[in-house]
């Protein structure tokens, strides 16, 4: 059997081995249902009721308040002599409020603060204004000028979508780290659990280390990506539910699939993951009991170089973003990130792609002379000395 069949043979039964349809579809459902049950949850804890409070007012001579009060409150009038009497009941009238005007300032009696007690504030602020306004001469188109932005027409050589394509941006790195998570579980679980059970040397007894990291790492990939496509279409059918319980044209959803991104962001993403899954494959290599062995942690460093790409957003010009859209181990986020809302040069993104392609030829080979020497240790765990030694061995 040559190499390509043997890495073809060990790349299905790993892809099989972890990637279950079956139980994709089963959290897949599971999710909408959470989802579902989040939004319309959030919506109703959320939405705009209709004030329970009634309010009344003291001392409101021009009647300015009850004027701006009346559209979104019950508003009645108190006579003076009432006041101490309507405050007792407070206990009882627990929806009862009393607004006292007392040289300029509103006195506010209540049972409780809540969320229709804050509601009635940002009214009163309207009121605050108009009666300030008032001593200054001003009108309230006046002061709408007066405040209004400056009137600018503006004309730019490269059309900005930074808020769509933003989103787009986060939309993959989200991706990246949901792959990344999935690689770090199934590499742990896969070689650890192997070395542990004394699989792994009847294995390389009959094909070569390499053959057999390749096929690791080309097979957890796959089952990275087959998840990101999966969940990726889970996210869009959500939107799609999305646009069309807020009355927004499904059509919507368009605006964010930049389809030239996405294009660029599959192969970027899979050479990334090729990547990650090579260094995880290395360092589980040497992890002999993953419930006492320091180097686990190790195994969550992808997170931090995935996150750093979110650096970009923030400034996609600046040297900083550059650097990390070149560097192999953030680029693979980084690079798509920046081309989705700036403008990027197209030799950029060979470079760029061309540093990630050798930077992954380079680690598996690394990958793989770690494990052929860890496979034969026992007992005792490599001490980091060691692994330098196993890097350099030819």
């Amino acid at each position: 059997m040559n190499y390509i069949k043997q890495i073809i043979t060990v790349t299905r039964w790993e892809y099989s081995r972890f990637f279950k349809p079956k139980n994709e579809a089963i959290g897949l459902i599971i999710m909408l249902l959470l989802s579902g049950t989040l939004y319309f949850g959030g919506k109703y804890a959320l939405s705009e009721s209709i004030p329970e409070i009634n309010v009344f007012v003291l001392n409101d001579n021009n009647g300015t308040l009850t004027e701006i009060l009346k559209n979104n409150f019950t508003v009645r009038q108190l006579a003076s002599d009432q006041k101490n009497i309507f405050i007792k009941g407070l206990n009882e009238n627990k929806n009862n409020v009393l607004l006292d005007i007392k040289n300029g300032t509103i006195e506010l009696y209540a049972y409780k603060n809540n969320r229709d007690i804050k509601k009635l504030k940002t009214h009163l602020d309207i009121y605050h204004q108009q009666i300030e306004m008032q001593k200054l001469g001003l009108s309230a188109e006046q002061l709408a000028s007066v405040l209004s932005p400056a009137s600018t027409k503006e004309t730019f050589i490269i059309k900005d979508n930074s808020s769509n394509r933003l989103i787009l941006s986060y939309f993959f790195a989200g991706l990246m780290i949901l792959a990344v998570f999935l690689s770090f579980a199934y590499q742990f679980t896969a070689i650890t659990g192997e070395k542990q059970l004394r699989i792994t040397e009847q294995i390389v007894s009959a094909i070569s280390p390499q053959v057999w990291m390749d096929g690791k790492i080309l097979g957890i990939t796959l089952t990275g990506i087959s998840s990101m496509i999966t969940y990726s279409l889970l996210f869009i059918l959500g939107g799609v539910i999305y646009f069309q319980f807020t009355g927004a044209s499904v059509l919507t959803i368009l605006e964010y699939l930049h389809l030239p991104s996405i294009a660029l962001f599959l192969p970027f993403a899979l050479i990334g993951v090729l990547i990650w899954n090579a260094i995880l494959a290395a360092i589980a290599s040497v992890i002999t009991d993953p419930n006492n062995s320091g180097k686990s942690s190790l195994m969550m460093l992808p997170v931090v170089f995935v996150i750093a790409s979110f650096l970009v957003t923030r400034d996609p010009d600046s040297g900083l973003s550059v650097f990390i859209s070149w560097f192999p181990l953030t680029s693979a986020t980084s690079m798509p990130m920046r081309w989705a809302i700036t403008e990027v040069g197209i030799w950029q993104l060979i470079g760029s792609f061309l540093i990630l392609l050798l930077t992954f030829y380079l680690l598996r080979k690394i990958a793989a002379k770690i494990f052929r020497v860890s496979i034969l240790l026992t007992g005792k765990e490599p001490s980091w000395s060691e692994v330098y030694k196993f890097v350099k061995m030819k």
